[in-house]
């Protein structure tokens, strides 16, 4: 759990990206690809004639666990930051021991836009192809003592020989290569009002994924052994071991799935206007509809027991995920290292969102945007879940220039005020909803930065 959650923190913070629902970016009207990310029906009538995205990165994680204290590491300290998870340094939890059944929750979602391209169809339609790697993980729930008990290892000894439980902890998480095609279209236009839609339609390659659910834990543990008693859970996974024996593109595929992404978007003008030249504009979308199949190397569990002890759990190498899932289905069923394999295969829905978006131009060149983004769960059913964002967006743009000033509140169990910053300087954009961690103005337990380059012509 330490090291999940410390290399969680350090990719977050090494990658530089272009976010999902980039709040100053994605709203802008010279935003293209990055605003079909928040609704697809944007790029219809778009100012852009056509553009290519180079390369950019989406970077969001923030939990109520884990943090670096202020003044471990220097602003930027990515090196730092790095050393730290190797060295287990600059890294510290939440954890109250007068209140150890605390609930900690974990949110990270991380999208790297390879090559893609959009183009205007004349003046009413677009057309985009776009390739993208993609990561959710989230952790809901987690008691205390669990947390604690797995960012030390188990060997925190003030929490040996204490009948401890777990009837709350869920964790889902995956990845994805996705292909996407989008389409938008102008519907209506009377010169004062417009209506316009757009639809993207994406394949899914399943590269990892991993959930554990209807968590009933009942145990104790001490430096020897881990008693458990009126017990069970639920988990799947991928089998990372077909990483290393099979290797390349067939050890990444494991399932495959589809997904769409629908929004309209309505425009209102008093006069004939250019395409940024509006009165308002109102979107609402509902993007990453869908699921995976992992049906390749990708099992589901149940365990169950009255009574299973785990001796000698300290002295155990559990290299591999067979190890693991062996040696787990033999505590719970009394030795019988089969005996928890309930499926071949299982399916993980995508972080399906509805949003709406409202952008209102002050005068020319500024604008003040709101936008609600609402994660929409899956009850019992294995699937990521996109945190829910509730944002105002002043801004300034013009062709070759955007300055906005993001503020959010992001919520996924717990609330989370950020102010951020958000700059695009012609074919560069860069910026974050939440900077302070990295800035080293604070503890930082939360980082959501972009950055990106693309290139593309303005229509005449």
């Amino acid at each position: 759990m330490q090291k999940m959650l410390a290399v969680w923190a350090g990719l977050c913070l090494c990658l530089t990206g272009h976010a999902q629902y980039n709040l100053g970016i994605g709203n802008s009207n010279y935003s293209g690809i990055p605003g079909a990310r928040i609704n697809p029906g944007v790029t219809a009538g778009s100012p852009l004639k056509w553009e290519v995205n180079g390369l950019s990165v989406d970077v969001l994680y923030d939990n109520t666990f884990v943090y670096t204290p202020k003044g471990a590491v220097p602003a930027f300290g990515f090196k730092s930051l790095l050393k730290g998870i190797v060295d287990n340094q600059h890294y510290a939890t939440h954890y109250l021991p007068g209140d150890p059944d605390k609930r900690y929750q974990f949110t990270l979602s991380m999208e790297l836009l390879g090559p893609s391209f959009r183009v205007s169809l004349g003046a009413q339609q677009s057309l985009g192809l776009t390739i993208a790697a993609r990561g959710y993980g989230n952790i809901r729930n987690i008691p205390g003592t669990t947390a604690e008990n797995a960012w030390a290892y188990l060997k925190e000894n003030d929490l040996w020989n204490r009948s401890l439980s777990d009837n709350s902890s869920r964790l889902d998480m995956m990845g994805w290569l996705q292909y996407g095609l989008n389409y938008s279209a102008i519907l209506f236009d009377d010169g004062s009002n417009q209506w316009k839609a757009g639809i993207g339609l994406n394949y899914l390659q399943g590269l990892v994924a991993a959930y554990v659910r209807n968590t009933h834990l009942n145990y104790t543990l001490d430096s020897t052994q881990i008693a458990f008693a009126n017990s069970s859970v639920d988990y799947g996974r991928t089998d990372y071991d077909s990483y290393r024996s099979i290797g390349g593109y067939h050890g990444l595929n494991h399932g495959h799935g589809f997904g769409v992404d629908l929004g309209v978007v309505y425009v209102h003008a008093a006069n004939t206007r250019e395409p940024e030249d509006y009165d308002y504009r109102l979107g609402l979308s509902v993007m990453d509809i869908g699921a995976i199949d992992f049906n390749r190397n990708a099992a589901a569990f149940h365990l169950q027991t009255s009574g299973g002890v785990f001796d000698n759990w300290n002295q155990q190498a559990l290299m591999s995920n067979a190890g693991i899932d062996k040696t787990l289905s033999a505590v719970f069923y009394q030795g019988d290292s089969s005996a928890s394999r309930t499926a071949g295969h299982f399916t993980m829905s995508l972080p399906t969102t509805i949003s709406v978006q409202a952008d209102y131009r002050v005068t020319a060149h500024y604008y003040v945007n709101a936008t609600i983004v609402k994660g929409l769960g899956h009850g019992n059913r294995p699937g990521v879940v996109q945190p829910d964002i509730y944002s105002v967006t002043p801004r300034y743009e013009n062709r070759w220039w955007d300055v906005s000033v993001p503020l959010s509140l992001l919520y996924y169990g717990q609330w989370r005020a950020r102010v951020g910053l958000a700059v695009r300087a012609g074919y560069v954009f860069f910026g974050g909803d939440a900077p302070v961690g990295l800035l080293a103005l604070g503890n930082m337990q939360g980082v959501d930065f972009y950055a990106g380059v693309r290139f593309f012509v303005l229509k005449k």
